[in-house]
Order: C-alpha cells, then structure tokens, then sequence
C-alpha cells in the first residue's frame, strides 16, 4: 500500500482540506499521513468559525516526527495545499526537500491554493510568491485553478491551446510532469472545465456544471487524483476517474440541499462512479 504526506487545512466540521481529501484518498488505498497547517471549527464561508494556523515550531516538529519514523523514506507522495502563513509555507519548503533527498522517486503534487476568479487572492501577503519562487520549483505535479494558473504563468490565458502552451512553457522551466487547470473556463455556464497537459498530449475534460456546490471540490479532486495515480494510474485516467467521482459527490450533496460534502454518505461515488465527462484532445 502506497502512503502520502498531505499538509493542509483542517476542519472539525465538513470537508476541505485534509478532511476532504484524505478519506478518499484511504477508500482507493493510500494510506495517508495528515499534517494540518491550520486547524479551524470549519470552513470560513460560514457566517463563523474559530481556530487558527498551525504555529511553525509546531509544524516543523510534525514534519520531525514524521521523518524519524520512517515517512519520508517510505511514503510514495507529498502534498501541500493551503498554506495559512508565511512561515508555514517556508517550513513545508524545508519539509519537501528532505523528502526529495529521502525517496529520490517520490511525486510532489502542489496544489497552489492562493486565489479564485471573482475573488482574486486571498491568502496572507507574501504565500504566492514563495509558491512561486519555492514550491513550483520542486513540484512533479501542479493542479491549479485558473486564477492560480495565469498567476503563476504571468498571463492571462485566453483559450485552452493558450493553456496548453503556457502549461508546456512552465514544464519546460520547472521539469513538471503535469499540470492540471481546474476551474478553466472561459464564461460557459452550463459546463465546467478540466485541462490535463503533459509533455506528449493534452486533454480537455467537460463536466456538467452544478449551481451551489460546497466548499471543498478542489481538495477533494486533488486528492482521489494523487491517490490514483500513486496506485499506478496515468494522470489521463486518474483525472477522468477523479472528476467523474467528484461530480456524482457534488451532485448527491446539491440534491439533499447540504452545504457540505457529503463524503462519507456518498462514499460508493469515490469506487463505482457515475460517467459524466467528456474529453477532447487539445
């Protein structure tokens, strides 16, 4: 069985983060080593909620603990999404490297959370250019949004063949082996977009889109991802699967009218899924 370290947020109620990637990712068969990087009662789009950022030392002794027993030579894969601070973001730097010098072949999968369309940024002052100028460059695998990807390309991507090059473009300065754009629209409102662009081949994926979707799809998505693919999928399979599973979650959770994922009910969805996306060559 392949593990992962997976560093981001925690939630006590609902599921981003951590508490939305991580049971997926042990449904297909990852074992998974949870490191939060803040911890909070729940999602901020809530009208409240209480917690806060994992304090550096404390994260550094996680990391610590991790490695002294075994973790980083043995886990197949890191993650990293939401950073919380500064700090954080230069501890989980530290963190990826002593992976990298531990398992030489393992997969660093980098979810650049910092920002949405209609929201622009809205992590702490400083986080998208450590991520920028320190996280992508140890990356094997990005899985942006379209905001996140245009911030860290420097353009403002009008189409997906403008995706595709700027995608290869940043695989050709970073040695990535995949990028992925979630979220990559261009104003459609009744579907919703995935690009997947490797080196050789670049695929579009199209998936209904759901009006009032939880908080959470993202993390969710990333996770079954990296898990599939550390399982031996191909990043091409392991992105159908992963949508297709992620759409059945959401669509279950908008009919029962939750305001969460609702992971656990809809478990089945993450093995026996429902078929929904289309994928066209790019």
């Amino acid at each position: 069985m392949p593990s992962i370290i997976s560093a981001q947020s925690h939630v006590c109620y609902g599921h981003v983060g951590n508490s939305a990637a991580a049971f997926p990712m042990q449904k297909l068969g990852v074992s998974v080593h949870s490191v939060p990087t803040t911890i909070l009662s729940n999602h901020p789009a809530h009208s409240s909620f209480y917690g806060q950022a994992i304090e550096s030392d404390l994260l550094r002794g996680l990391f610590s603990g991790l490695e002294e027993r075994g973790a980083f030579h043995g886990s197949a894969g890191f993650q990293s999404g939401y950073l919380a601070t500064l700090d954080n973001g230069h501890v989980i730097e530290k963190a990826v490297k002593r992976f990298k010098v531990c398992n030489p072949k393992g997969i660093y999968c980098l979810d650049p959370v910092m920002g949405d369309v209609g929201k622009g940024f809205f992590v702490q002052a400083g986080i998208p250019e450590l991520i920028a100028q320190k996280l992508l460059p140890l990356a094997d695998i990005i899985t942006p949004n379209k905001f996140e990807f245009d911030a860290l390309t420097a353009t403002s991507c009008q189409s997906h063949n403008d995706m595709v090059a700027a995608a290869r473009k940043l695989m050709g300065d970073f040695n990535l082996r995949c990028v992925v754009i979630t979220s990559a629209d261009f104003g459609e409102k009744e579907t919703t977009h995935t690009l997947v662009v490797r080196r050789e081949d670049a695929t579009l994926y199209t998936t209904p889109f759901l009006q009032n979707g939880p908080s959470g799809a993202g993390d969710l998505f990333t996770g079954m991802f990296i898990a599939r693919i550390l399982m031996g999928q191909n990043e091409m399979e392991a992105a159908d699967l992963s949508l297709n599973a992620v759409y059945s979650i959401i669509k279950h959770t908008v009919t029962s009218n939750l305001k969460e994922l609702d992971v656990i009910t809809h478990q089945k969805c993450i093995i026996d899924l429902m078929r929904v996306t289309t994928r066209n060559k790019v």
